[in-house]
């Protein structure tokens, strides 16, 4: 798919925002994956159960979807493999568990950007009502 660009000197911006950029679009899989990850780190069923509730089992990842995705972030630098385990009486030795990096989180967030531009433009065009405020 893409392999990780190499990291920018700090602080030249738009070379960041072009490396960011190089990601877009994400697919559904990968956005909903780093989506799950964005409030801490899961194991791959965890992210599956995750997705699924989170979407009202609108978007549900078959595990080759999931753990081919996780591999190709994880190649990207986007997630990680955690370190951090918890106690083995409360957990199966044989997961992994993955965390959100800096980077994928400047790709998510840069991936919801787009979406938002573009739901901006559907508005715009009268494909759907804007939501109701509470």
């Amino acid at each position: 798919m893409w392999a990780r660009p190499r990291r920018s000197p700090r602080g030249n911006s738009v070379t960041k925002k072009r490396e960011t950029e190089s990601f877009l679009p994400l697919t559904a899989a990968m956005f909903h994956i780093l989506l799950a990850l964005a409030d801490g780190e899961k194991h791959g069923y965890a992210i599956l159960k995750e997705v699924a509730r989170r979407t009202e089992d609108k978007v549900r990842l078959s595990a080759g979807t999931l753990y081919g995705n996780l591999s190709r972030l994880e190649s990207a630098g986007l997630i990680a493999e955690s370190e951090v385990r918890p106690d083995l009486a409360l957990d199966d030795e044989r997961r992994r568990y993955y965390l959100l990096t800096a980077f994928g989180r400047e790709v998510a967030v840069a991936e919801a950007e787009r979406m938002e531009e573009a739901l901006g433009q559907a508005r715009a065009k009268k494909l759907f009502r804007k939501p109701k405020l509470a």
